[in-house]
């Protein structure tokens, strides 16, 4: 008798079991959690989500240029600037057509390029437009570019006015803007192109020049150190760094 009670009861337990702990009734059943592993030696631990881990790009600046980035280039190396990270690509009296023909410019390694070209041809405006849009899609893709302002003269200078030089400007400036607008609306991951305002801020601040043309060494490095101040990438070697953010 006792051992039909006891298998009676047992039957009672089972179908309560089965009746609290069903599918329409999940939080009563037991849950078992898994002790934490220890991180085998030598293995990489897990870093906790709040923190990112974020790689910081930099990059040497390319001076792409005419006579003026020539000496500019010579005046900063008799002042004894550091140019570790800085290069220049540049001959006097050249232009587009000196440009477009340079292997150099479409086999570089992500630098941030500077181009100060146009006071030798003017009238080529349209072609450099054209060359811009097409390597900074292309070649210089992973490069920030900066276009430079062509740079006054004075009444001395009998090759160029700077009527001429005020015109070429607006156009560039002009396109610049309308060609990042475009590169804005079509999903591209190219950087925008900036325009570098030089023209004006020589006249606001004074220069000086020894033929009406070209200019002297602290005209130079009043250039260079405001071209500079308007990079807004990190300048370096092209390594980078890399860094967290967050809490562990």
């Amino acid at each position: 008798m006792k051992q039909r009670i006891t298998i009676s009861l047992l039957i009672i337990d089972i179908l309560l079991l089965l009746t609290f702990c069903s599918f329409d009734n999940p939080k009563s059943c037991r849950t078992y959690i898994a002790a934490p592993q220890p991180v085998p030696v030598g293995s990489v631990p897990h870093i906790h989500s709040s923190n990112t881990l974020t790689y910081l790009p930099n990059y040497p600046v390319l001076f792409v240029g005419d006579s003026r980035t020539v000496g500019m280039n010579q005046a900063l190396n008799r002042s004894g600037y550091d140019l570790e990270n800085i290069s220049f690509l540049a001959q006097v009296g050249k232009g587009y057509s000196w440009l477009a023909a340079k292997p150099e410019l479409t086999e570089i390694s992500p630098s941030i390029i500077i181009l100060n070209l146009g006071v030798n041809d003017l009238g080529n405006l349209y072609q450099y437009e054209a060359l811009y849009a097409s390597y900074a899609r292309t070649y210089w893709a992973d490069c920030p570019v900066y276009i430079v302002s062509v740079n006054p003269c004075t009444a001395s200078c009998t090759s160029v006015s700077n009527a001429r030089i005020e015109a070429f400007n607006a156009s560039m400036q002009a396109w610049i803007d309308s060609y990042n607008q475009e590169n804005a609306s079509d999903d591209t991951e190219t950087f925008p192109i900036r325009y570098i305002d030089t023209y004006h801020y020589l006249l606001s601040q004074g220069f000086s020049s020894p033929d009406g043309l070209h200019y002297t060494a602290a005209t130079y490095e009043k250039i260079y150190a405001f071209i500079i101040n308007e990079i807004q990438e990190s300048i370096g070697d092209g390594n980078g760094q890399y860094f967290y953010t967050g809490s562990s």
